[in-house]
């Protein structure tokens, strides 16, 4: 493990844009989406027709979410810990490694059912000989905050990262939500914990689309939770914008559907390798999925994320492969990511792949191999 001096700064929004060169300082968080266990669920979404000048056809496996744990009001948090808040007067400051850092944050989210997904994420933590950064979880639109998920991950320490699912986008600009989305934010709020809040993820998907109806209509809602939740004092919350990757591809246009730099706080796209699959049975590495979304990132200069990632197995030992290349492509072609969040869920009754990390002794060992590798581990945790 690398040491590192720990710097205390405190960053605030204003701050980011300018402090991501060089320093490369960055805040910090999460991944995914889920099938629906325990409330229903959806088909997943089929990608767009690829064109001779499209990019590698991939796509999240569905923009659904997964549904929910048992829920709880109490928690725990850790005193020492660098993702903690650590000025209680000022919750956009907190531990980080100093000016020299480089890296991503790792993460994941795991497991379908509520009695598999703690079990499994400390199995692989201990496994791997570390602690993970983040540790993502999904929420229905009605799901209270906290779920014993949630705090499992608060009390062991890690970055909590929320996928929460969205109702009606025009319902809720017009503030017929308001009392649900003040409570889920009094909430987040009295964790007094800094969590990563993917609202709507992959809003841009075909499966939401009589809902979300449109970019605007989607940039209008979150513009209005967001207020309630600065309303509330939940300034502990950090909003990821997180659509698919396939926005961006062949000089697509996010703009319609991004609230704009000061309305969010990371940056972050959902993308898989879909070998053997309808999807697409086009084998493409992890820059060829995520260049276009980085191209269009990495001079905002806001933190970046990857929200949700895996591959499914093909040819013996090429998942291995495709895992194990991740940390050296990051460090060499997109340096300005900051996390990385691992979908370790089993989508085969889908008719997609086992995105899980151990679905053969080679790709488990390179899963275990990459979190323990520098660029993957910068916290040294």
């Amino acid at each position: 493990m690398w040491e590192f001096a720990f710097t205390r700064l405190t960053l605030r929004r204003p701050y980011l844009a300018s402090a991501r060169r060089g320093t490369r300082t960055f805040l910090a968080t999460a991944m995914c989406v889920v099938v629906a266990a325990c409330g229903g669920g959806s088909t997943p979404d089929s990608p767009p027709a690829a064109t001779e000048t499209a990019a590698p056809t991939t796509t999240a496996p569905t923009d659904d979410v997964s549904t929910a744990a048992e829920t709880t009001s109490s928690t725990a948090a850790p005193t020492e810990d660098p993702l903690a808040l650590t000025d209680p007067d000022d919750p956009w400051s907190f531990e980080i490694p100093g000016p020299d850092f480089d890296g991503a944050l790792l993460g994941f989210s795991t497991g379908l059912s509520n009695a598999e997904r703690a079990p499994r994420f400390r199995q692989i933590v201990e496994d791997s000989g570390r602690d993970y950064d983040i540790g993502h979880v999904f929420h229905r639109w009605d799901l209270p905050i906290p779920t014993a998920d949630d705090l499992m991950h608060i009390e062991d320490g890690r970055l909590l990262m929320i996928s929460w699912n969205g109702t009606d986008t025009r319902q809720i600009a017009a503030g017929a939500h308001d009392d649900w989305i003040r409570t889920q934010a009094e909430a987040v709020r009295d964790l007094d914990r800094r969590v990563l809040l993917r609202w709507l993820w992959e809003m841009d998907g075909n499966r939401r689309r009589e809902w979300v109806y449109s970019g605007p209509d989607y940039v209008a809602a979150w513009n209005h939770i967001r207020a309630i939740f600065t309303e509330v004092g939940a300034t502990n919350a950090e909003f990821v914008w997180c659509p698919n990757e396939f926005l961006f591809w062949d000089d697509g246009d996010p703009e319609p559907w991004y609230p704009g730099d000061d309305n969010v706080d990371w940056l972050c796209a959902d993308g898989y390798n879909w070998p053997n699959t309808t999807a697409s049975p086009e084998w493409v590495d992890f820059v060829e999925i995520f260049g276009d979304f980085y191209a269009w990132a990495e001079p905002k200069g806001l933190p970046i994320m990857i929200g949700e990632t895996g591959v499914g197995e093909a040819e013996p030992g090429a998942k291995a492969e495709w895992i194990r290349s991740i940390p050296r492509l990051l460090e060499e072609e997109m340096p300005e990511i900051d996390a990385v969040v691992w979908f370790d869920k089993d989508f085969t009754s889908f008719g997609h792949n086992d995105w899980r990390v151990d679905t053969s002794p080679e790709t488990y060992d390179a899963w275990i191999e990459i979190s323990n590798d520098p660029w993957l581990n910068p916290l040294g945790r």
